[in-house]
């Protein structure tokens, strides 16, 4: 009976620790620092399978993570045009890099604004 008990509060044990491992979702809204956090003053809204920004908006059809990155492919529409993506997003000390790989940009330095915003 005690071996039992042992191997089920090590079993416990190891699942908090997987669990407390994960880094957390980078879904929310994310802003420029001196920026607001609304569409309109560049602030960025990220969704499990989007992003939307004042001036671009991005479907995902696939995602995947490791570790702090995420990659998304899909279709994106922004100033350069409408077309396929893969948009590659980093955290980092609190601090969001986002990387369009086929268009080339680069957004660094965004932090997360507060929920409800």
């Amino acid at each position: 009976m005690r071996l039992i008990a042992f191997a089920l509060v090590s079993l416990m044990l190891s699942a908090s620790v997987a669990v407390a491992q994960q880094p957390r979702t980078i879904v929310g809204v994310w802003k420029l620092p001196g920026q607001g956090c609304a569409r309109a003053d560049g602030a960025l809204t990220i969704g499990p399978l989007s992003l939307e920004g004042e001036d671009v908006t991005c479907r995902f059809t696939n995602v995947s993570r490791s570790g702090a990155t995420v990659t998304w492919t899909g279709n994106c529409d922004s100033a350069g045009g409408t077309g396929p993506e893969t948009v590659v997003a980093t955290e980092a000390n609190d601090r969001l890099t986002i990387r369009y790989v086929r268009g080339g940009n680069v957004i660094e330095g965004l932090t997360r604004c507060p929920a409800g915003r």
